[in-house]
């Protein structure tokens, strides 16, 4: 591996730490899944556990997901091991009630890791500000399948009148992308000082406009995928230089290689391939004070109707959620929560609201992927039939399945006790309603 001069130069650790990650980047990745808590499953069972996380699992080589049905399911994330640490700090702190949100969130592995860590009474907003990525992250919040979740696609100078909105807010920002090197070999390519530099500014344009969403005594929590002092250790010197914060302390495994760096009074962790086992990660979190109390929803917005659909969602859904018909559409939302959708819905663009239902056509259901895939689905009110990967893989292809047992109207397509869509029978004909977006176009032999 060919890395720049000036790259080399800038390692801000000590020459052994630098040996070893210099000699970690000439080495094979580590690849890691995280399991799904809420769709329990044999898959990866006898893996190696990742230290960090609970539901990290190390794989000794990269499998093809995309001929895994149950990873179109949602049973698990591909998700790389050193990011996953982020579930240290969310294991330490009462999230009940609380509302969160994952400023940069695609693709979506952070936010899935989130939603794991929430109990069903807070809220996670997941905002991805690039449109097509936005889509991306999405895709992935209909697979982990938990209804207390919105997804944005908003610029975080869009979030100006969330004053003191947000219990927590997890900023993985942008940069300069040297924890990849060994995955991207792009991304050595794009490697510049400039770039750092201009990845530094950026971050602290984002933290400035995102923090006074925080409410007083609120969490940020800052990462990055990069090992330079100026996207990570001197921002941290700016927040405090800049706001009125203290360190948020939690418990996290010793002799992992994990390695705490102190910057006034923040401590940051830093994650070198090398040393730990996984890419380059760092992060730190933080209280913040000075900030708004929690915000009170203004007139306007309380005055919002937001229309109910009155039907029958206990046959659907294992929830004490609310249906709200936006768009047209039906979506399964928590109703402690109707304050802060409102909110969205008058100042955001959300692209996901909860679990999108389907629509009431005619007072005839049809039904959402998103349903589908929801982990509170009450599959027993539906016809379903259990599949083999050979028949979840045509599926998947959005090919005609044929020689199944009779469905008499919607059916799910199961495999190993997981669903991955629907069918509808239509006269002799079994329509496939997998969404031809998400359709797997490789052929297999």
């Amino acid at each position: 591996m060919k890395l720049p001069n000036q790259f080399i130069e800038s390692i801000p650790f000590s020459s052994e730490l630098k040996k070893k990650l210099l000699s970690g980047l000439e080495q094979k990745p580590a690849y890691s899944v995280r399991l799904n808590p809420f769709k329990p499953s044999r898959r990866f069972k006898d893996e190696d556990s990742v230290p960090w996380s609970k539901n990290g699992k190390y794989l000794t080589e990269r499998p093809e997901f995309i001929s895994d049905p149950l990873f179109h399911s949602g049973v698990y994330y591909s998700q790389e091991a050193s990011s996953m640490f982020l579930g240290q700090i969310l294991n330490s702190t009462d999230l009940s009630n609380k509302i969160v949100l994952d400023l940069c969130a695609a693709p979506g592995g952070k936010s899935t890791l989130i939603n794991s860590f929430l109990p069903k009474d807070a809220l996670l907003v997941a905002n991805e500000v690039i449109k097509s990525r936005s889509w991306i992250l999405k895709e992935n919040m209909d697979k982990w399948g938990s209804s207390n979740v919105i997804v944005t696609n908003n610029d975080p100078s869009e979030f100006e009148h969330f004053l003191g909105f947000f219990d927590a807010v997890v900023v993985d920002a942008p940069c300069s992308g040297e924890g990849m090197f060994r995955k991207d070999k792009k991304a050595i390519e794009e490697w510049s000082v400039k770039n750092v530099d201009l990845c530094c500014t950026r971050q602290k344009r984002i933290l400035s406009d995102i923090i006074p969403t925080i409410k007083d005594g609120g969490i940020l929590i800052y990462s990055t995928c990069t090992f330079n002092d100026k996207e990570n250790r001197e921002n941290l010197k700016w927040i405090q230089d800049n706001y009125e914060v203290e360190n948020l302390n939690f418990e996290y495994p010793v002799n992992e290689g994990i390695i705490e760096l102190q910057e006034g009074d923040l401590k940051g962790f830093q994650f070198l391939p090398g040393v730990t086992k996984g890419e380059g990660f760092f992060i730190s979190a933080m209280r913040l004070f000075g900030g708004r109390e929690k915000i009170k929803i203004p007139k306007r917005i309380r005055k919002l109707r937001l229309e109910e659909w009155d039907g029958d969602s206990l046959v659907f859904l294992e929830n004490d959620n609310k249906n709200y018909i936006i768009n047209e559409m039906i979506h399964n939302f928590p109703e402690a929560f109707e304050s802060v959708l409102k909110s969205i819905v008058w100042d955001l663009k959300p692209i996901k609201i909860g679990c999108q239902v389907g629509q009431s056509i005619k007072g005839k259901m049809k039904y959402s992927h998103e349903l589908a895939l929801s982990n509170e689905l009450k599959k027993e009110s539906f016809d379903f039939v259990e599949v083999s990967r050979e028949e979840a893989i045509l599926f998947l292809q959005k090919k005609e399945l044929v020689g199944l047992p009779k469905i008499t109207s919607w059916g799910l397509i199961m495999y190993e006790n997981q669903p991955l869509g629907w069918v509808k029978r239509v006269g002799n004909r079994l329509n496939n309603y997998y969404p031809k977006e998400y359709r797997i176009r490789k052929e297999f032999s």
